[in-house]
């Protein structure tokens, strides 16, 4: 079991990424019955959840945690949810799309400790938005960036070539190896991107 997870601020287009990242991840899985190729964990703060109806209508495995942030007051739920889909469904994949008020360092240290999986953290920025992100809440935005595996700028369909640079420039400025991918969510990623980004130490499970 290969584990990515999805961190991201709120409206920066998390789910539209996952479900682009699972198309790929699907169709590039082993051909195993015993297995499911992609598992998709959704944290959700509230009591219901919205994202997951969408990511079950295209087929996708899908568990809901609700009640509060995986990071902190529900990681002992989110240690019994992949127990239990470990067990149920062997998934080949294990992508957590994180609250956008959560810490995916903290996610990710979580799922290492309890189950000894390699996890990657892909952090999801909106393009339009980010400067005023971080003039509102600069301390939490840096540590949605901590640890974090590789970051795509969403959204630079809504923004010119300089205002990505500057954008890129500033992320780094939080982690100079970070490695930053301009993309747009709204067409399609195309197969190269994801094999670039996830390389070929996860692509072969």
């Amino acid at each position: 079991m290969k584990v990515i997870v999805l961190g991201g601020f709120l409206g920066s287009g998390k789910t539209s990424v996952l479900l682009q990242l699972a198309e790929f991840l699907v169709a590039r899985s082993l051909n195993n019955e015993n297995t499911t190729p992609v598992v998709i964990v959704e944290n959700e703060i509230g009591g219901s959840g919205v994202d997951n109806l969408l990511l079950e209508n295209q087929g996708l495995t899908v568990k809901n945690l609700f009640a509060g942030c995986a990071c902190c007051t529900s990681s002992a739920q989110l240690e019994d949810t992949v127990s239990y889909l470990k067990k149920e469904f062997d998934p080949q994949w294990l992508v957590i799309e994180a609250t956008g008020l959560a810490y995916p360092d903290k996610i990710k240290q979580t799922i290492e400790d309890a189950f000894l999986v390699e996890t990657e953290i892909i952090t999801i920025i909106d393009a339009k938005r980010w400067f005023r992100l971080i003039a509102a809440m600069e301390p939490f935005v840096s540590g949605q960036l901590e640890n974090a595996s590789s970051v795509l700028i969403n959204k630079v369909d809504t923004v010119d070539e300089q205002k990505v640079q500057s954008v890129i420039e500033s992320i780094q400025t939080y982690n100079k190896k970070l490695p930053c991918y301009p993309i747009s969510a709204i067409i399609k990623i195309p197969d190269d991107f994801w094999e670039r980004l996830l390389d070929q130490r996860l692509i072969a499970l």
